[in-house]
């Protein structure tokens, strides 16, 4: 074998290594939460020494930030192409309101607030949360800026302030729904969907569709 294939070998074995404890601290943390996931727990979900979990992510902090880039990373690859394609925003609210339920069942949710709990009394936690879910304020943001521009929204509200506004809903309807409060949270969603599409009455939108492929 020669030097650069044992040196290749090598790096895809350590990113399987840093793939799986990275699935493994996801499980531990949905499992048990922020207070059970300790890197020796980690290792042991993991089935690696525990040397190679602070190989890889130098301890707990940087493992459990690592484990939400990756979660956001997946979650916001599906958001980009949902608010890229083609259609009504309306109908995309919808298809967004059904993914707020498949978050909650994989655990994402859990993840999302178990970290910005952990963050209170942790700066380092705490930049990471605030990281991840910026990245979903620029997308709302970029989406609601086309939208307002595409239906002539003749209101005093701007792209950043309903992105506020959406980012609010979603997050509060999260941490109700985690702490088991019933109420109405799906009829909160399909009320704003029924707001956006009688915004939309009256829009072509395969001539909006032409005019965006123009550009």
């Amino acid at each position: 074998m020669s030097s650069a294939a044992g040196t290749d070998g090598r790096a895809l074995k350590g990113a399987a290594t840093r793939d799986r404890i990275i699935e493994a601290a996801r499980e531990v943390l949905v499992t048990h939460g922020h207070a059970g996931t300790s890197t020796r727990a980690v290792a042991e979900e993991a089935g690696v020494n525990l040397s190679q979990v602070h190989y890889h992510f130098g301890g707990r902090q940087g493992l459990l930030i690592e484990v939400l880039h990756r979660e956001n990373e997946a979650l916001l690859a599906r958001q980009n192409a949902l608010f890229s394609a083609p259609g009504p925003l309306s109908e995309k609210w919808r298809l967004a309101s059904d993914f707020l339920e498949d978050d909650i069942q994989s655990g994402y949710v859990r993840v999302l607030w178990e970290l910005w709990a952990a963050g209170l009394t942790d700066v380092e936690l705490a930049a990471g949360w605030r990281e991840a879910v910026s990245h979903w304020h620029e997308l709302l943001e970029s989406v609601f800026a086309t939208w307002i521009d595409d239906v002539g929204l003749d209101l005093p509200i701007t792209a950043k302030v309903m992105t506020t506004l959406v980012a609010d809903v979603f997050y509060g309807i999260e941490v109700f729904r985690l702490g088991g409060f019933e109420a109405p949270h799906r009829e909160v969603l399909d009320m704003l969907g029924a707001l956006i599409e009688r915004a939309e009455e009256g829009l072509d939108y395969d001539a909006l569709a032409r005019g965006w492929a123009s550009k």
